[in-house]
């Protein structure tokens, strides 16, 4: 059994050796240079190229590493990515892969390029070297025994309306913003010397405001949409704002029954008085008790309003305030 296997093992070598030994003799590897004599300064490209045959399949190549410089003064400028030509319908299975290095050099001489080495399918024993090359870089050739010239001077370009375009858009819009600077002056002044005459503002009395207020108010048919709770706090609103501005009483800080009490050193009628606490007192409940009253009762908080702001108003001729005068100014005359 040992003898079998043996046998077996030897005869796996025997098949695969040799064709690893074929595949890697099918593959071939060059280096080429565009030119092998350049110009100092000048650029030229050198192409490594893989070929093989792929009817066994494609070997596992290694390309050489390439950094910043080929040798000494040789410097490495670009490189290609590596790309696979297709085969042609001559050699179906023949491949080639190529990359492009872009060299130059700012030193003239002679520059011997080593061979690349490429390693196949992992043996790094027996490596695929291209053939050495030979560079040469020339400095540019100077005939001596003419006499030196001058550097010429510069040339002087024919003058064109498009240089000066610009030149003359910025001086009009210069003009522009000027002017408009100078009509905005002269504006103002004309406006500062012409006397102000403001119309007088009529300032209505408390008693006024606070009636067109409620009527506004009851306009708005808020109890008739069910805003109940609105239409009694745009009441009390009025009547506080009245009491403010009337007694200068603090009325929208203060409680229902702080207000009364308030009213007991004012020469008012109780009956007057005792309008103005049912109001409050049923606004109180509508907006804290959650209370619903009736249609009448709607109705009596607006005419009971109206006859306390009547009965109290104060009657005076409507106080008119005016706005100060402007004086022409004189520098400005």
């Amino acid at each position: 059994m040992g003898r079998r296997i043996r046998h077996i093992i030897y005869l796996i070598l025997i098949l695969v050796i040799p064709g690893c030994a074929l595949f890697a003799q099918q593959v071939q590897v060059a280096a080429r240079i565009d030119s092998t004599s350049m110009l100092i300064g000048n650029q030229t490209t050198l192409r490594l190229t893989v070929a093989f045959d792929a009817k066994n399949g494609v070997p596992k190549i290694q390309w050489p590493q390439i950094g910043d410089s080929l040798v000494a003064k040789v410097e490495v400028i670009s490189k290609s990515k590596i790309h696979t030509i297709l085969p042609d319908s001559a050699q179906p299975t023949l491949q080639q892969q190529i990359e492009e290095i872009t060299i130059s050099s700012f030193d003239s001489g002679y520059y011997a390029i080593p061979p690349f080495k490429f390693i196949i399918n992992g043996d790094t024993g027996n490596p695929q070297l291209t053939e050495a090359m030979m560079l040469q870089v020339n400095t540019v050739h100077v005939d001596t025994t003419k006499a030196f010239k001058d550097i010429k001077g510069p040339i002087q370009a024919p003058f064109t309306i498009l240089e000066v375009l610009p030149y003359i858009g910025f001086g009009l819009l210069a003009l522009l913003v000027i002017g408009a600077i100078i009509y905005y002056v002269l504006k103002n002044a004309k406006k500062k010397n012409v006397v102000a005459v403001e119309q007088p503002k009529i300032i209505l009395p408390p008693h006024v405001k606070a009636l067109e207020e409620l009527e506004k108010l009851v306009n708005r048919k808020l109890w008739q949409e069910g805003k109940i709770k609105d239409y009694y706090t745009g009441i009390t609103d009025i009547l506080r704002v009245y009491l403010v501005e009337r007694y200068d009483i603090n009325a929208l800080e203060m409680t229902t029954d702080e207000i009364m009490l308030a009213f007991r050193r004012r020469g008012i009628n109780d009956k007057i008085k005792q309008k103005l606490n049912e109001v409050l007192v049923l606004a109180d409940l509508v907006k804290f008790a959650k209370e619903n009253p009736l249609p009448s009762d709607h109705e009596f908080c607006y005419h009971a309003s109206v006859t306390f702001i009547n009965e109290t108003a104060e009657i005076q001729m409507p106080a008119q305030s005016v706005e100060p005068v402007t004086e022409p100014n004189p520098q400005l005359q």
